[in-house]
């Protein structure tokens, strides 16, 4: 099964999604159940006239999270291809990209797209087969790695829970870990620590859903984004407690520069009390980031 998704239709999704943004929609498949359910190849055109992008979506038994592309992941996708966004203007034309817990990577995708030198990643063996499939990395613009962030930056606070009945957590039980390890080198490479701190924009979207998230993607943002570099986040916020914390430990690991961010919300201002307080003159800093996410 296949679906093309023009730009004008992405964007009118978007405005839809935008005017109940505690609505969680899905533009292309619906069905996704534990045993299985539907996998389109969706095309998606990402700026008006092009790129498009391919996405394979997979099925939740093979893919687990992210077997589909979530409104947040086409807003950023669609803000990566923005020539006149912030992202290409601040980059220019010329840059290495890294997505992290990419599921389908639609943002990655449109990040080599655009023609950044891109490498997507995450730690479920369903996404990188699929992605190692994808024409992108048959043809070596595209690649792919295994990161498992509990592994990459180590353990988390203490009394920070992880749930070991999620796929994506394996590697939290170390004996787990170990004997996956060996199996799973050989078919989907690790990204190596030659590139620590060498990429220029770090992507991510809806991946901040649990507790340590909050705490892990920070770290490892930091760990292998170039000193300087760029970083584009899009998240549902789901609980406050948990983007309140994420917010905070960026802030820590010394990715907020308050010059350069940027921050756009799905909410609607005529309705919303905190946007009609505040004005396009007010400085956007951590603290009113943090007022934002409350």
């Amino acid at each position: 099964m296949s679906r093309h998704v023009s730009y004008e239709h992405a964007r009118k999704f978007l405005q839809r999604c935008f005017g109940k943004p505690e609505r969680m929609r899905l533009l292309c498949s619906t069905k996704a159940g534990r045993e299985g359910g539907d996998a389109l190849q969706v095309t998606v055109e990402i700026a008006p006239g092009g790129p498009v992008v391919q996405v394979q979506e997979v099925s939740m038994a093979d893919g687990w999270t992210g077997c589909r592309f979530s409104p947040s992941a086409l807003w950023l996708a669609l803000a990566v291809a923005d020539v006149d966004g912030p992202i290409f203007q601040g980059l220019g034309p010329c840059a290495k990209a890294i997505e992290f817990g990419c599921g389908v990577a639609l943002a990655g995708l449109a990040a080599d797209a655009i023609g950044y030198c891109t490498s997507v990643t995450d730690c479920l063996p369903g996404h990188l087969k699929n992605l190692q499939q994808h024409p992108a990395a048959l043809q070596g613009k595209l690649e792919v790695f295994r990161l498992d962030w509990i592994d990459d930056v180590g353990a988390v606070s203490p009394g920070c829970a992880i749930d070991l009945g999620s796929p994506e957590n394996f590697a939290a039980d170390v004996a787990r870990a170990t004997r996956a390890t060996d199996a799973t080198d050989a078919a989907w490479p690790k990204l190596q620590e030659d590139r620590l701190q060498s990429y220029d924009l770090a992507l991510a979207s809806d991946v901040v859903y649990e507790p340590h998230h909050a705490i892990l993607l920070p770290m490892v943002i930091e760990r292998w984004l170039k000193p300087g570099g760029w970083w584009a986040v899009a998240l549902a916020v789901r609980e406050e407690d948990i983007c309140c914390r994420f917010v905070e430990r960026l802030e820590t690991c010394g990715l907020i520069d308050e010059q350069q961010l940027r921050v756009e919300t799905a909410c609607i201002p005529k309705r919303c009390a905190s946007c009609q307080q505040r004005l396009p003159s007010d400085a956007l800093t951590s603290r009113t980031l943090l007022q934002i996410v409350k």
